[in-house]
């Protein structure tokens, strides 16, 4: 898998992820902070991928819960890490997915668990997330197809 490339599945989202020399510490893994950003990225093309085709990609949105298990370190052999986000629960303004890291050889060095909430910038407030982008999201919750009713069943 090329940097950035993901899978076509429409539950869970995979994407590879360049590591940058400069993401390593003095211990030679890489840094604690790093992995938020590791998520970030993915949570981009997350957003990119599975809003976009349907013209949903500018949902604003804001992280309101990180919760980070670092498991094991990433270290210097590893060149790029996969990133897989599964959605877990769509609520109202807010939704929550789980994103696991894992190094070149595949293991899962961290695990976080994130809620996003649908965000109007010009109140400062969360507002309800839009129908199409719950479908969306309620499909890849489900793994199921989307349709413009929602998710196939």
């Amino acid at each position: 898998m090329s940097p950035g490339e993901q899978t076509p599945d429409r539950g869970t989202f995979r994407c590879t992820l360049q590591v940058r020399w400069a993401d390593f510490d003095q211990f030679g893994h890489v840094n604690n902070v790093k992995y938020i950003e590791y998520a970030q990225e993915a949570r981009i093309l997350f957003v990119r991928s599975r809003f976009g085709p349907f013209g949903l990609g500018n949902l604003p949105q804001v992280v309101r819960r990180v919760e980070i298990d670092h498991l094991r370190p990433v270290l210097r052999d590893s060149t790029s890490v996969d990133v897989e986000i599964e959605v877990e629960h769509v609520g109202t303004t807010s939704y929550q997915i789980r994103q696991t890291i894992f190094d070149a050889a595949g293991e899962v060095c961290c695990a976080l668990r994130v809620v996003m909430v649908a965000y109007d910038a010009s109140t400062s407030t969360a507002v309800e997330i839009p129908t199409g982008v719950r479908h969306v999201l309620e499909a890849a919750h489900q793994r199921v197809a989307i349709t413009d009713e929602g998710p196939a069943e």
